[in-house]
């Protein structure tokens, strides 16, 4: 299964702006609230935003990154009615799309074209969240961080660096040792 390509991914923004209602946002709007009960699916055209855990002592976890073209939504919310794990919030000016969970499962079980468009989404949400866990924990936080400069290079200058080593697993000291220590074999080699 590959990620969708741009002629897929502008038929699907086609597809889903009539089902829901454009918005565009400064940086640091936060969309979703963890314990909250919104259903709403987010589609970002432009834009990057963050979702994570807060945890009881104060600690930020990311759990992902959604970048242009990507979607993403509480799954807990929308099928369980259940509150939302986790927070979604802007790290840019953001323009998306906003869809409530019903309507879109609405429309999902009546247009089969659809249905198959949006399957193809969710099993790439689905890879990247196996991906990724698979990364955290199996590989060592250098690793990590060598997958995520190869896969994200245009997202380095877009994250701030405590931002990169949230979604790392790391501590920021952590990920700028790696940083000194990569840097240092380069110039060796």
């Amino acid at each position: 299964m590959t990620q969708l390509d741009s002629a897929e991914t502008a038929a699907l923004l086609e597809q889903l702006r009539p089902l829901g209602t454009e918005k565009t946002v400064e940086k640091g709007t936060i969309l979703l609230h963890q314990g909250m009960k919104l259903d709403s699916f987010f589609v970002l055209c432009e834009g990057l935003a963050k979702a994570y855990y807060l945890t009881i002592e104060g600690k930020e976890w990311i759990k992902s990154i959604i970048k242009e073209g990507e979607c993403i939504a509480s799954a807990q919310v929308i099928i369980q009615d259940e509150p939302c794990p986790f927070y979604l919030i802007t790290l840019e000016r953001t323009h998306f799309i906003e869809i409530s969970g019903a309507r879109l499962l609405e429309v999902i079980s009546k247009n089969p074209e659809f249905t198959q468009l949006m399957n193809r989404v969710l099993l790439q949400i689905a890879m990247k969240k196996e991906q990724r866990e698979h990364e955290l924990l199996c590989l060592s936080a250098e690793q990590r961080y060598r997958l995520f400069c190869q896969r994200n290079s245009t997202l380095l200058e877009r994250l701030s660096q405590i931002d990169i080593a949230r979604y790392l697993g790391i501590t920021p000291v952590a990920l700028s040792r790696i940083r000194k220590r990569i840097r240092a074999k380069s110039l060796r080699d």
